[in-house]
């Protein structure tokens, strides 16, 4: 879901972006793991934050479901299936009929034709290798369908933000369109670091 459904793992062709970042991601770019594949890669931000403190919060940024548009909430979002320290699962159900309005404004996947809008997010980590997974799936209640999966790699020395996404096709992803979705999370979490820091004094 373009609107409704953001993180390192959705293409977000609709995300109310800042216009300005302080850690500039680049498309298809030699990944840093996988020789011979393509990758969004960050420049380093050690200036800003640790890998762990950008892993822990992106964790915090997928379980805290909103819309990328207004910040709005879903009807219902239930957390799911957790196992502290590996996995979660999130249920987030938004209400079909402004879904189906706002598929007229920008493509949203599998909006069944009545009843609620629901997106699911598996998301698996490893904090000691930095890695996290999410698979998400959307649809109406009884018609969930697989979407994407993305693929969160934090690296160190310098810390650096790598993401690719397989989607529905089984296609990697790792262009401009994809990269531009991904800025605006990116952007969104080293804000709330910077504000963070300000109401600690700067510390």
């Amino acid at each position: 879901s373009p609107w409704l459904v953001s993180s390192p793992g959705i293409l977000i062709r609709c995300y109310m972006g800042s216009g300005s970042s302080m850690v500039v991601l680049n498309s298809d770019v030699a990944s840093l793991v996988e020789p011979g594949q393509l990758s969004i890669i960050s420049m380093p931000f050690d200036k800003y934050a640790s890998a762990e403190h950008l892993f822990d919060a992106l964790l915090q940024w997928f379980k805290d479901v909103k819309s990328p548009v207004d910040g709005s909430v879903p009807k219902d979002l239930r957390i799911v299936e957790e196992k502290p320290g590996r996995e979660f699962t999130t249920v987030a159900t938004w209400d079909g009929a402004m879904c189906r309005m706002a598929a007229y404004l920008c493509p949203l996947e599998n909006v069944p034709r009545e009843g609620d809008y629901v997106v699911m997010r598996r998301v698996v980590y490893n904090k000691a290798a930095l890695t996290i997974t999410d698979t998400l799936s959307a649809g109406g209640a009884d018609n969930l369908q697989l979407q994407m999966t993305g693929t969160t790699i934090l690296h160190k020395n310098p810390s650096q933000f790598e993401w690719f996404c397989i989607d529905k096709d089984g296609v990697r992803r790792s262009d401009a369109a994809a990269a531009k979705a991904v800025q605006a999370i990116v952007d969104d979490i080293f804000r709330k670091f910077e504000l963070d820091k300000a109401s600690f004094g700067g510390a």
